[in-house]
């Protein structure tokens, strides 16, 4: 006898061969992607290994460049060689002509001679240009006439004055009239003041109608021709004396201890030389340039002379031999005049020192130094005071 329900789980075992083959690629689906995915995850693996050791060794890399750049090569040092020395001072300057001055007419008019030329000497006094004199004698002659009209006013003033007093005092009029008298004689009295004035103006403007030459020199500039019409003040002429010439230049703090009124001045003018001295030393150094103002004079010869205004070098004699210390050009301090780095302790000090320079641009140190000083070559515009370094001595 067949039982329903065992059939139905004996056909429920009995699996289909479809179903099978459904299941078997599966597993091997699975074992596939497995296979996949841990192949991926290994080379991930394998990247980010990779990228951990290029990051250490760049790490590596900037400590090392880092542990490098912080080593310094030592600094070049030298010691001032002492030496026996004549100082002085180096100055340029322009040569400026002794005395200058333009010349003019104080009194308006029109130029009706011209006596002198561009470059012409002239002497002290000598006449240069003259002016209509029309016009200011006419001048002098109105001012004359109008000083005698006044001194007739005065008179006739006077005159009434002793008549009215009489008539006061004879109680003929008031005395209030002799008051009147009296104010009209003070005001020609002032009045003929004033007129006399006017005429010694007029004498005088008519006396300015020629210019003449302060001093002796050169005519450098003059016009050329007569009939300019001329105001008061107006430079017509100018004059300069180039007998000797006046040397300009400044001095330094420590160069003026070197100098004094009356040193020698070796001047170099082209191929030759001209010796002058100092005639006026300021002693007082200039707010703005701490540097104090020098004169110098200088002879010229009619011979040989030498061209007003021309730029020249000078040579200021420094008196006596003196003991010093000579150093190379490159121990300046970057934007100092006077100062140099030395080296103690194994630190930076900025020491200033007076000194004359060379003509190849060495120091010599008169003081400030000392011959045992170490002192920096070439030092850096960063450098500070109290810098730690290392440094190695010049041979």
């Amino acid at each position: 006898m067949n039982d329903p329900v065992n059939k139905d789980i004996a056909m429920s075992e009995t699996v289909h061969p479809l179903q099978t083959e459904s299941r078997t690629g599966a597993r091997v689906v699975g074992v596939v992607v497995g296979v996949l995915g841990l192949t991926l995850l290994g080379f991930i693996g394998v990247r980010v290994k990779e990228s951990l050791a290029k990051r250490d060794d760049l790490v590596k890399e900037r400590v090392a460049a880092q542990a490098s750049a912080t080593v310094k090569a030592p600094l070049a040092v030298t010691h001032a060689k002492p030496v026996t020395f004549r100082p002085h001072v180096e100055v340029t300057g322009t040569l400026q002509p002794w005395r200058s001055t333009d010349v003019g007419f104080e009194q308006s008019g029109r130029l009706v001679r011209v006596l002198v030329s561009t470059g012409d000497s002239v002497k002290d006094g000598q006449v240069l240009a003259v002016l209509d004199a029309s016009m200011a004698g006419a001048q002098v002659s109105q001012a004359e006439a109008q000083t005698k009209a006044v001194e007739a006013q005065l008179s006739l003033a006077e005159d009434n004055l002793k008549r009215t007093e009489s008539l006061v005092a004879t109680k003929s009029i008031a005395d209030a009239q002799a008051v009147q008298a009296r104010q009209q004689v003070a005001l020609a009295r002032a009045q003929l003041e004033g007129a006399r004035a006017t005429e010694r103006l007029a004498h005088t403007g008519a006396g300015q109608r020629s210019i003449t030459a302060p001093f002796a020199g050169l005519v450098t500039k003059a016009p050329t021709s007569a009939g300019t019409v001329v105001s008061p003040g107006m430079m017509l002429m100018h004059l300069e004396d180039h007998s000797r010439f006046r040397l300009s230049a400044t001095l330094s703090e420590e160069e003026s201890d070197l100098v004094k009124v009356g040193t020698e001045v070796t001047v170099k003018y082209h191929d030759r030389s001209v010796t002058g001295h100092v005639v006026t030393l300021v002693p007082s150094l200039d707010q703005a340039t701490r540097r104090a103002p020098l004169e110098v004079e200088v002879p010229n010869s009619a011979a040989d002379p030498l061209l007003a205004w021309s730029f020249v070098h000078a040579t200021i004699d420094g008196g006596k031999d003196v003991q010093g210390l000579r150093l190379p050009a490159t121990v300046r301090r970057p934007g100092a005049q006077n100062e140099l780095v030395v080296v103690k302790d194994g630190k930076l000090h900025f020491v200033r020192v007076q000194k004359s320079t060379e003509a190849d641009g060495s120091w010599v140190v008169r003081d400030g130094l000392a011959s045992s000083d170490v002192v920096l070559l070439a030092p850096a515009a960063e450098a500070k005071e109290g810098d730690v370094v290392d440094h190695t001595e010049e041979k």
